[in-house]
């Protein structure tokens, strides 16, 4: 029988994003023709959204699109002070988690969504995505890319040195050190340089792969857990053990997250930890080293005393400025532009010319899909069927992605203890808690 991608348990994580821009970012809110659109690049340079953007643009008569492609330090720096004003922009395309949505919903930045939300089909999202775009029973975003992290491959490397595909982490473990004994190039590539995406990622595969997902849904800032309970300090001795063993990429701490993933495709390296979101620039690594590299995508292993989990959610979200309440022709221009990113009849080209999936249920056989993309749907699907996932806590707060990303790179380095890095994310931790139930 066919299964519709629904049910499962999850919620946001900030995806990997391209510095850049495009429009031209003089332009404010308070031109009433013109729409200042801020986001990663998945909502705003893809085939599919520039096509989106450039239908909206002939539909509606002297309204202009100025697009701008941010990354996450971009908008940790600019949003708070600009989201709301008039210098500021109309319509975000970013994460929901309650460093990003949520601290804006809490002082009043951001325009709800109730009155359109069953109007414009909203309500049929994925329900564990509903859930982060969601603050005190009001919505406030319309999510997009749902997305997993898993264990990328290079089905080269693996059958030169005869290593089948890992399916557990003891497993992982003899490739990796099959790799090292073959001096076969790096067996894990890792870069864990200025915002540490890569690490960050690492953090998602290993905790998922060694503690229960209740107890990583309960360290949020919204939550009631603790970095001191049991599972994380025996994840970051994980971490800290691979990195001594030679397993990660050397250096891994100085090295900028953009440019390790070229090592990978030249076929250096065994292993990486990544999602859907490169998909397309895997495809093209092959086309460019077919001798070198074949992508391959699968799950991370799970200890064997935990069922299946893994971090599935939407990558990213639309929201919408507050100073929309008070222009009501402008604001509906904006609702009509996140509609028609969220229409039926793009599907296709979001999965099959961008590979990336939106939030909204639909039938995967009735696409054209990779073999990655169908692979990663069944993680999906297998890890909502046994109770789903929620983003690693580095989300909390931009404070607490400090802690985390000092922390790591104290790790590689040798300069950081994994218990020194718990009780810092703990202290962290315990703010953020204390400023998320007084926000609220």
């Amino acid at each position: 029988m066919k299964r519709p991608i629904f049910g499962i348990v999850a919620v946001v994580i900030t995806g990997l994003a391209m510095s850049g821009c495009t429009g031209n970012v003089g332009l404010t809110a308070s031109d009433d023709k013109t729409i200042n659109y801020w986001g990663y690049e998945g909502g705003i340079s893809t085939e599919t959204a520039k096509e989106v953007i450039s239908d909206f643009e002939g539909a509606h008569p002297g309204y202009t699109v100025n697009a701008v492609v941010m990354d996450t330090a971009d908008f940790d720096v600019k949003l708070p002070s600009t989201l709301g004003k008039t210098s500021g922009p109309d319509l975000v395309y970013a994460g929901t988690e309650p460093n990003h949505l949520g601290r804006y919903v809490n002082v009043g930045q951001v325009s709800a969504l109730d009155d359109v939300w069953e109007v414009n089909g909203w309500d049929d999202l994925v329900p564990s995505t509903q859930e982060r775009l969601t603050y005190d029973g009001t919505p406030y975003a319309v999510g997009n890319e749902l997305e997993t992290v898993g264990l990328m491959y290079n089905q080269v490397v693996l059958d030169q040195l005869g290593i089948a595909v890992p399916t557990t982490l003891d497993e992982l473990k003899t490739a990796m050190n099959k790799v090292l004994e073959a001096d076969a190039g790096t067996p894990m590539v890792l870069a864990c340089g200025g915002p540490c995406y890569a690490g960050l990622h690492m953090m998602h595969a290993l905790g998922y792969a060694t503690i229960p997902s209740d107890q990583i849904v309960a360290t949020t800032s919204d939550g009631t857990g603790a970095y001191t309970d049991n599972g994380w300090l025996e994840m970051l001795e994980t971490f800290e053990a691979w990195n001594e063993a030679g397993y990660f990429t050397a250096n891994a701490s100085g090295i900028p997250d953009e440019n390790h993933t070229a090592d990978f495709c030249a076929g250096n390296t065994a292993f990486m930890v990544k999602g859907p979101w490169m998909f397309d620039a895997m495809a093209e690594c092959e086309k460019a080293n077919p001798d070198a590299f074949k992508f391959g995508f699968t799950e991370f292993p799970v200890a064997d005393d935990l069922p299946f989990q893994a971090y599935v959610g939407t990558g990213k979200a639309w929201f919408m400025s507050s100073t929309l309440d008070e222009n009501d022709e402008k604001r509906q221009a904006v609702l009509d532009l996140v509609e028609a990113f969220t229409d039926r009849s793009i599907f296709a080209s979001w999965i099959e010319t961008d590979q990336r999936f939106p939030a909204m249920p639909f039938e995967p056989s009735d696409y054209a899909m990779t073999e990655p993309q169908q692979e990663a749907m069944q993680i999906i699907q297998k890890a909502g069927d046994n109770g789903g996932a929620v983003d690693i806590g580095f989300n909390n707060s931009a404070a607490e992605t400090q802690v985390w990303v000092a922390g790591l790179q104290g790790i590689l380095e040798g300069t950081a203890t994994p218990q020194e890095v718990i009780v810092n994310l703990q202290a962290q931790l315990e703010k953020d808690q204390a400023a998320w139930a007084e926000a609220k």
